[in-house]
């Protein structure tokens, strides 16, 4: 068993012998409709894998001198993804693994695989603080059908929300923040990769020399 999974069942076991105490945890579901941007889509189609840790994906951690939080986000991960990945792509299919099938690899130009690596945030102490704040840094991976990896990068977000009495709330409404400016920078960076310019360049090729085919036939 590696550290990090051996870390994560100790927090989670942590959490759960801390439900027998009154007001020891702290408990947290990001649920929220996110807007689908305006932007012209590209005319690619994607596939989408979305793994079971992105659609289940729990973050639990201790804070000292206040209680275990356990902050749910799959279910807003894919809220927020789904809809960006149809606005920015003409056709999108959601897909189990790589390499696909026959039939996929008929339809899709490439496949997009999105994964949630960091979750981190700070609730405030001192009657002083009165925002939280939370940081979020996403992967994203684009590969041909085939699974060759075209390139892989990173997007980050940080959502600030006022404290006010109820804390769970002002973390999820910093959640939410983070979320949309994650899905901002996602939409507009995906373009300004290199290997992405490139590949979508060999995509619009291809497609003209079949058409061009076509004709001469």
């Amino acid at each position: 068993m590696n550290g990090t999974l051996k870390s994560s069942m100790l927090t989670l076991t942590a959490v759960a012998g801390c439900g027998l105490f009154a007001g020891c945890s702290s408990s947290v579901v990001v649920l929220t409709d996110f807007p689908t941007p305006l932007i012209e889509p590209l005319p690619v189609r994607m596939g989408v894998i979305y793994d079971a840790e992105l659609y289940d994906f729990v973050h639990a951690e201790q804070i000292p001198q206040q209680s275990i939080w356990t902050i749910q986000l799959g279910d807003a991960n894919i809220a927020m993804l789904e809809p960006l990945f149809d606005a920015m792509f003409v056709e999108t299919h959601e897909i189990d693994d790589l390499p696909v099938g026959p039939v996929d690899l008929a339809r899709l130009d490439g496949v997009i695989h999105p994964v949630l690596q960091r979750f981190e945030f700070d609730v405030p102490i001192g009657q002083r603080d009165e925002f939280v704040e939370v940081w979020m840094q996403y992967g994203l991976s684009l590969y041909e059908p085939e699974g060759d990896l075209v390139v892989e990068w990173t997007v980050s977000g940080y959502g600030k929300a006022e404290l006010e009495r109820n804390q769970e709330q002002a973390v999820e409404r910093a959640a939410v923040v983070a979320m949309r400016e994650v899905g901002a920078a996602i939409s507009t960076q995906f373009v300004e990769q290199a290997e992405v310019a490139y590949w979508l360049e060999e995509r619009q090729n291809e497609s003209a020399l079949a058409v061009d085919s076509r004709v001469g036939n």
